[in-house]
């Protein structure tokens, strides 16, 4: 099971009820149907053009027109997540080269003319009539490619039928191969859709048309998420629409927005006077985004899905993208947690499904530990859900998507890896490359997978071919210093020497140079490092790391290092939310089941903000775990081993989640004095 989920290619539309696991046939049938159009120059030579950016060169406008319709037709101002994120490159990568990819932990918003899908008409406008009904046509024949395909299939239809009856009339034909474009789209716009075809593709209407679109679905979604999630404190309508205005940055209610509200835009200049004078964007973001998460836990992952597609589309109209303004910052809502809920239930219902077949063998392992062959109890229940750990051996890339939070680190780990491919490919045609030193600082408090970034990074420059072996080798004060004169330097030889392939990682870089002690050996071994370093600057990377005003002092200690380490990656204290998810996140690899109660519990026992210099962050909760595991032990340990159920070995209670009284002796070494 664990290795049919990691094939999984999903694409996530999150207007849609869930993600659509995107067949590989279909796929296949796609790019077969554009090669094909690739292949055809004499039908498609008039709509030929050289001229689309990150296309190779003689790519038929069929095909460019596949790219900007396959997004826009999962709907008006579609969210997509998932490894198919990017599904536009995915369907014509044998034409398309972009020097970016989409897909993974990363989401997209995109965006288009209200008239996206005449795109082809409109480019045809100066050709002959020959030409414009071939591009009418074409239209039809791409925009149909997706009438199978799940979350395009209620838009590509609407389209289709109304191409459709256009091919069919003669005199409607007539008119979009010899018309203005103006005519064109006015009929479009008030006649070309019949039925229920407007709701399927509202855009087409119009701009006021799609506002109103936008607005009572926020609407309705907003009621129903009240009704499924009763809450004292949750918005009505009035109050979320005057959040939404404050959080984009407007003072008032737009002018179009009011024109549509009619009567109840009262209601929402009162909840704007209520509310402007004590209101903080961020905290209803983080409220917010809790809130969704919450709907998510308690099954009501189609609604929650629902309201945040409409929250995005109306803060996109409230900030005036649709007319080139900038984008809102922050965006409403924070659509990066919300996927990371809704990959959590993801993940939880493909652990239902693996437990379901691993019960068991996990019972008969029990019944193994205890020295007895008889059969234990089963329990056909299988409550909270568990994940194990996903085997990120091959994509150390997709493995840092999958960590919490990090979002700077990971940003810079992605511009790092971009910078490197780039010099490769400049490399191999000959060009000069543009390369730096690739020695880091890293800066952040204990905890924060400094060390777990070293070990990826490690990983992904072996797989780029930047380093030969791709290893790390851990050091810290006491692998490099010598208690006496003339061993230090040997010392720090032979660990560099050790690191050479790979990465050497110095752990509490500044404890080399302590404060007040100018003859402490330490400083032989940052001058034997930078000469090694100089010595084999393409054999080795460097990492230097610990606390931010300690390694600010380290840094100005030698006036060699600052150039030597021209990277500086800040790893940022976890808040309580992330906290709570890493726990989440190690639970699940370590197999475990738990409920909301357990992770409220957690949630009660994280040190209050701001904590203390010492706070072990993502250590800390690895503790807490270990000792909850530990306490649900002791508990079944007065029980009968035969009436355990698997669901009783896996399923951690509140009471077994307690502050940790213990700690690794690992954790305890690295406490070092004075930090």
């Amino acid at each position: 099971m664990a290795d049919q989920t990691r094939q999984r290619r999903v694409l996530d539309v999150l207007g849609a009820g869930q993600p659509w696991d995107v067949p590989e046939e279909w796929l296949a049938g796609v790019r077969g149907r554009l090669r094909a159009w690739g292949d055809d120059p004499g039908t498609l030579r008039p709509l030929r053009s050289d001229a689309f950016p990150d296309f190779v060169k003689g790519t038929p406008a069929a095909v460019w027109f596949t790219h900007q319709v396959a997004p826009l037709l999962t709907g008006w101002i579609p969210i997509l997540h998932g490894e198919y994120a990017d599904i536009s490159a995915a369907l014509t990568r044998d034409f398309h080269r972009p020097s970016v990819r989409i897909g993974g932990a990363g989401h997209v918003i995109r965006v288009a003319a209200l008239d996206w899908p005449l795109q082809m008409v409109a480019g045809a406008q100066g050709f002959r009539e020959h030409g414009r009904r071939q591009a009418l046509q074409l239209s039809r024949d791409v925009i149909g490619l997706f009438v199978d395909a799940p979350p395009m299939a209620a838009r590509a239809q609407a389209l289709t039928s109304a191409f459709d009856r256009v091919l069919a009339d003669r005199e409607t034909t007539r008119m979009h191969t010899s018309a203005g474009y103006d005519e064109i789209a006015q009929y479009w716009r008030t006649t070309a859709l019949t039925d229920h075809e407007p709701t399927a593709v509202p855009e087409l209407a119009g701009p006021t048309p799609v506002l109103r679109y936008s607005l009572n679905s926020l609407r309705d979604a907003q009621a129903r998420l009240v009704m499924a999630l009763p809450d004292d404190d949750t918005d009505d309508f009035a109050q979320l629409l005057s959040r939404l205005i404050l959080t984009t940055g407007l003072g008032g209610l737009p002018p179009a927005v009011a024109q549509i509200l009619g009567p109840a835009t009262q209601d929402v200049e009162k909840a704007l006077a209520d509310i402007r004078g004590g209101f903080d964007r961020h905290n209803w973001l983080a409220g917010n985004a809790e809130r969704l998460a919450r709907a998510v836990r308690h099954g009501q992952s189609a609604l929650a899905r629902s309201w945040a597609a409409a929250a995005t589309r109306v803060s996109v109209h409230l900030a005036g993208v649709l007319a080139d303004r900038p984008w809102p910052e922050p965006q409403v809502p924070d659509l990066t947690a919300f996927f990371r809920a809704l990959d959590r239930e993801r993940e939880a219902l493909d652990a239902r499904t693996a437990s379901t077949q691993s019960e068991q063998s996990l019972s008969g392992a029990w019944r193994s530990v205890q020295g007895d062959t008889g059969s234990a109890k089963a329990d056909s229940d299988p409550g909270p859900t568990a994940q194990g750990p996903v085997d990120y051996s091959e994509n150390p890339l997709a493995e840092l998507d999958s960590l919490i939070g990090l979002e700077s680190v990971k940003d810079a780990v992605r511009r790092m890896v971009a910078e490197i491919k780039t010099n490769l490919r400049r490399q191999e045609l000959g060009l000069p490359s543009h390369e730096r030193a690739r020695h880091m600082v890293f800066v952040g408090k204990p905890g924060t997978a400094k060390t777990t970034i070293a070990r990826l990074l490690s990983r992904v420059y072996k797989q780029l071919g930047v380093l030969e072996k791709g290893h790390v080798v851990e050091v810290d004060r006491s692998d490099l210093v010598g208690s006496t004169v003339g061993t230090t330097a040997p010392m720090t030889a032979a660990k560099f020497r050790e690191a050479l392939g790979g990465v050497l990682f110095v752990d509490e870089a500044y404890t080399l140079v302590p404060e007040n002690s100018p003859g402490d050996y330490g400083l032989e071994a940052v001058a034997t490092l930078l000469k090694m370093m100089e010595d084999h600057r393409d054999d080795c990377i460097v990492i230097v790391a610990g606390y931010h005003r300690e390694m600010q002092r380290f840094m100005e200690s030698n006036t060699g290092l600052a150039s030597r380490f021209p990277k500086l990656l800040s790893f940022s204290e976890y808040d309580t939310d992330q906290l709570v998810a890493i726990f989440e996140l190690q639970a699940r690899q370590k197999g475990m089941l738990y409920t909301d109660a357990v992770l409220d519990v957690v949630r009660d026992i994280i040190p209050p903000a701001p904590r203390g210099h010492n706070f072990g962050n993502g250590r800390f909760i690895r503790n807490v775990l270990e000792e909850a595991i530990s306490n649900q032990a002791t508990r079944l340990s007065t029980r009968d081993p035969d009436s355990l159920t698997e669901r009783d070995l896996r399923e951690l209670l509140p009471m077994d989640v307690k502050p940790p009284t213990s700690m690794r002796a690992e954790d305890y070494l690295l406490q070092k004095p004075g930090t």
